[in-house]
């Protein structure tokens, strides 16, 4: 169990991560975070957070960036549930999507649009293959790619690669997609390796699956581990209350 000193620092260390992509020091978040305590001691709670394996130092003279357990952390434990309810990401998605789309091709395509506006990663709005929790998708709308490839992580297209040669084939099937299916609130985020594919050790997924009356349909984010869980999240949900709806 993190100390409230220490979740705080690694809440500000993930912020500031995601908004620049650059690894952190201890002087930046004395600086932009105002938590009351010296840069000294930020730097002493960030080495007890590497320690821990929450955070990691990808150079010996660089600051650190969040892995996949600080990101896990941040999404289970430390994001605000009042922030992603009733949050102005929602209400813009909703004013969106109601404005138009009575069919439901019309409406996941919408979806996929507004979700790769929101986020600026790459979306997926479609249906589970046959209703009984596969994870594989069929049919599907898919946008965003762009926004994905101007990510600093995505520079090299070769990163892209294994998550290109997933998407194109006929069904796509992610590991997250089974685990939204199965879960009670029908909702699931996995995070880098948790993915369960070496190639897609760098890739965060967040999904959600929809009603479809016989078979259910998923709504999903993919994008770096460095995405920006709590507007992703709010997003995803959002977009999962509104195709329950329609």
């Amino acid at each position: 169990m993190l100390s409230d000193r220490r979740q705080q620092i690694l809440c500000a260390l993930i912020e500031e991560y995601v908004a620049h992509a650059c690894p952190v020091g201890s002087r930046t978040i004395a600086e932009n975070h105002h938590l009351g305590v010296s840069s000294a001691t930020i730097r002493n709670e960030l080495s007890a957070l590497e320690e821990a394996g929450y955070i990691t130092q990808p150079h010996t003279s660089a600051g650190r960036i969040p892995t996949d357990a600080g990101y896990r952390q941040f999404v289970d434990e430390l994001l605000d549930e009042r922030e992603l309810a009733g949050s102005a990401i929602e209400e813009s998605l909703a004013a969106q999507l109601r404005e138009r789309a009575d069919k439901l091709d019309e409406l996941m395509h919408r979806t996929s649009e507004e979700l790769a506006r929101l986020t600026e990663c790459l979306s997926i709005v479609g249906y589970l293959d046959d209703g009984q929790g596969s994870g594989k998708l069929a049919h599907q709308q898919r946008l965003g790619l762009s926004s994905l490839m101007r990510k600093p992580e995505f520079k090299n297209t070769s990163s892209l690669l294994p998550l290109m040669e997933i998407l194109e084939n006929d069904t796509v099937s992610f590991k997250t997609f089974d685990e939204a299916a199965r879960s009670q609130d029908g909702f699931a985020v996995c995070i880098g390796r948790e993915n369960g594919e070496e190639a897609l050790m760098g890739i965060s997924v967040v999904a959600g699956v929809y009603d479809l009356g016989a078979s259910q349909g998923i709504v999903a984010i993919i994008g770096p581990t460095r995405m920006d869980y709590t507007r992703t999240i709010s997003a995803v949900r959002a977009a999962q209350d509104i195709l329950n709806e329609r």
